[in-house]
């Protein structure tokens, strides 16, 4: 396979997987700005350090406005990292592959990109239908991802795709199991309000399974525990490194340096964690924990590109 054809198969599926963080994280933080649950001023900082890179001033003049934060994060031009801009990046990458990926996967990714025009995210929001429109785009997401899983073929193609949802999500995961656990100083045995952590699980779509695994309520141990260690949870640390190193050995079956090399990382950044316990992460520091998993990542990634995507 071309180099360039795996990049962008590759870049393809991050941006999907941002998508779908991003549209998580805006219905359920929509949703909790309308409860105003409990004592505690909510506003939309933790969505902004995500997915944007806005700082001091003008993150203040968002934080407090639901609606102004749907608009600047869904279609404003002036964010480049927002959802129109990610989709509209993920259709170009798909545009350049469109021999490799199949004709039903091609026009879902379309019909999203058609879906997030400025003047339908506005009507939306002047009607009062936000909920209703978050769930649409997160609907169309569930159709492309579903499609995806049921049409695309097994090939080197469906390996690079993977990786790059795999990392994207432990990425994501990462990120929000950080900015959640900062609000209260890292502190695994904090009592916080049970409406705290389940923004976070309903963000990561484990709110459900939280509830059948873990008993005696909400706490900050066994929110950390399913999401970084969990090896049955699909949006855990653990479980994005799993399917990594699967993936690593099926590219590696031909016995390339390359993939043998990344094989072996891929491999220590899993130990990490499968050797790991709450007690071994709280000697080493959640942040500082996060923080290397992410980097892994990170280098990860960048190994990747240097071996199979580079054209030099």
């Amino acid at each position: 396979m071309l180099s360039r054809i795996a990049d962008s198969l590759f870049w393809m599926a991050r941006y999907l997987e941002r998508t779908d963080g991003i549209l998580r994280m805006l219905k359920i933080n929509y949703i909790t700005a309308l409860d105003q649950y409990g004592q505690r001023e909510y506003n939309w900082k933790p969505v902004l350090t995500m997915f944007t890179s806005l700082k001091g001033e003008d993150m203040e003049k968002l934080v407090s406005s639901s609606d102004d934060v749907l608009r600047y994060v869904l279609v404003d031009k002036e964010n480049s990292n927002s959802l129109t801009s990610i989709i509209g990046r993920t259709r170009e990458n798909a545009r350049g592959v469109q021999d490799h990926i199949t004709k039903e996967l091609w026009e879902g990714i379309n019909e999203m990109y058609h879906m997030l025009s400025a003047a339908q995210i506005e009507k939306s929001i002047v009607r009062g239908e936000q909920i209703m429109m978050l769930t649409r785009l997160i609907n169309q997401y569930l159709l492309i991802i579903g499609i995806e899983e049921v049409t695309m073929p097994r090939e080197q193609g469906w390996n690079f795709m993977n990786l790059g949802k795999y990392i994207e999500r432990g990425i994501l995961t990462a990120n929000m199991l950080d900015l959640k656990f900062s609000d209260i100083s890292y502190d695994l045995e904090n009592p916080v309000d049970v409406m705290y952590w389940r923004n976070l699980l309903l963000s990561l779509s484990g709110y459900e399974l939280y509830l059948k695994r873990y008993h005696g309520g909400l706490d900050g141990q066994n929110v950390a525990n399913m999401g970084i260690l969990n090896p049955q949870f699909p949006r855990s640390m653990a479980y994005c490194f799993f399917r990594i190193e699967r993936i690593m050995q099926n590219l590696a079956a031909d016995h390339v340096e390359s993939d043998e090399l990344m094989k072996r990382q891929v491999g220590r950044m899993r130990a990490k964690v499968e050797f790991s316990d709450l007690d071994s992460i709280s000697k080493v520091g959640l942040h500082q924990f996060l923080n290397d998993l992410r980097n892994d990542l990170f280098q990860f990634s960048n190994s990747l590109e240097q071996s199979y995507f580079s054209i030099i």
